[in-house]
């Protein structure tokens, strides 16, 4: 990858509808370059789609809560994650080092509906939780630096 793939995957990362012109644009090449490139990264399956940015609020899902949950010893973690995925407000869960096996993104209606969530997620891991509910977002899905 070099410097041209970098800039087309960061401003699809701000917007995965951004035009292949505006892109061009800000890169300083012809939009068929671009439209190459982008065909090139998926192919090559760096770019495996796009998202669209959500206002959680207005659909009626403003508490986001991060939830750490140890799983049982008798269930592989990738069993564990697959029953987490049937409950729909579930919409990240991650295996990580530490004093928890998995790390639960949610997003609920209101505090209520978390503890509803809660005694869901502990039917699926029935171990320790812990619930962190979020306050403020301040940025989120932010790309790394690509270079270097």
């Amino acid at each position: 990858m070099d410097a041209l793939d970098h800039t087309i995957i960061a401003c699809l990362t701000e917007d995965g509808r951004m035009p292949y012109s505006r892109i061009a644009d800000e890169a300083g090449v012809a939009t068929t370059t671009v439209h190459q490139r982008v065909k090139r990264l998926t192919e090559r399956g760096i770019i495996l789609g796009t998202r669209v940015k959500v206002d959680w609020e207005a659909l009626g899902l403003p508490v986001t809560a991060v939830i750490s949950v140890t799983a049982p010893d008798d269930r592989p973690l990738k069993d564990v994650a697959e029953g987490l995925r049937s409950i729909p407000y579930v919409y990240s869960c991650y295996a990580v080092t530490g004093e928890f096996d998995l790390l639960v993104m949610v997003r609920a209606r209101s505090s209520n509906h978390l503890g509803d969530l809660l005694e869901e997620i502990r039917q699926h891991a029935p171990g320790r939780t812990r619930a962190i509910v979020v306050l403020a977002t301040y940025f989120e899905g932010r790309l790394p630096t690509l270079e270097g």
